[in-house]
């Protein structure tokens, strides 16, 4: 990993992506790797999921659970790099964060179903401009960071609204990120593929 830069590392399920990334991190350096997939109630195979990853890390890497306020997180510190794994957990969590404000959970899909176009954008911006300010304080900062994330526009269309909403949202995430980072690589079964 060089000094400020942007990796964006993009595949599909269990295609070796996270492996790659972490591969592209040095592990004699101080890395903060940013899980963004925090578990409220995890169940056993989750866990058992979570304690996989951390195994692959070396112990010089520091963790941080978190999916808000990340941009605080990299103006806030002082790292050799920081590996955000992974960029659609970040944006589910908000989006649901965001739902939650306007309805309580058991009435989510009658929210989602009801929303107008201008709430659905309202959500969206507010995503996209979480987005923008990590981005933002991985330049400012002069740090490097790995993103990792899912491609999820290989399959077919969504069948409700609330799947298409985050759907596209994970879509334009991973455009605006693409289009900032620095290099960018798809993996395919262990893989890895430049594409920039």
């Amino acid at each position: 990993m060089n000094n400020s830069s942007l990796t964006f590392v993009l595949g599909g399920a269990k295609s070796g992506k996270s492996e790659f990334a972490e591969h592209l991190c040095s592990r004699n350096k101080r890395i903060c790797y940013i899980a963004t997939g925090v578990v409220k109630n995890p169940d056993g195979e989750m866990q058992l999921r979570i304690q996989r990853h951390k195994a692959r890390r070396s112990n010089k890497w520091i963790t941080r659970e978190q999916y808000q306020h990340v941009d605080e997180l990299i103006n806030n510190s002082q790292q050799d790099g920081y590996l955000l794994d992974d960029a659609i957990m970040l944006v589910t969590n908000l989006f649901y964060d965001l739902v939650l404000e306007k309805t309580a959970p058991e009435k989510i899909d009658d929210y989602l179903e009801s929303a107008s176009s201008q709430e659905i954008a309202t959500i969206r911006e507010r995503i996209l401009n979480n987005w923008k300010k990590i981005l933002s304080a991985v330049r400012v900062s002069e740090q490097s960071m790995v993103i990792v994330s899912d491609e999820v526009g290989l399959g077919v269309v969504p069948a409700t609204k609330q799947t298409r909403i985050l759907r596209d949202l994970y879509g334009e995430a991973n455009q605006l990120i693409a289009k900032e980072a620095d290099s960018v690589y798809f993996v395919i079964s262990g893989i890895a593929q430049k594409l920039k």
